[in-house]
């Protein structure tokens, strides 16, 4: 069986970190809604990021 891609990972954690920050907020829990809204806006940036970079690495090649 493969292991699963950096992406793959990045993914899987902006779901979990989606779904506690909702049942965070629902309970109140105004602190904790907000740390993991951070990390969930963490593993976007790094998302957009990999995603951005793997891009240009295919523009260049193309070029290339």
């Amino acid at each position: 069986m493969d292991q699963p891609s950096k992406m793959e990972n990045l993914q899987f954690a902006q779901g979990i970190l989606r779904e506690l920050r909702q049942k965070a907020e629902a309970d109140g829990e105004k602190l904790l809604t907000y740390l993991i809204d951070m990390a969930y806006l963490e593993a976007s940036d790094r998302i957009r990021a990999h995603w951005i970079g793997s891009h240009e690495h295919e523009g260049r090649r193309a070029k290339g």
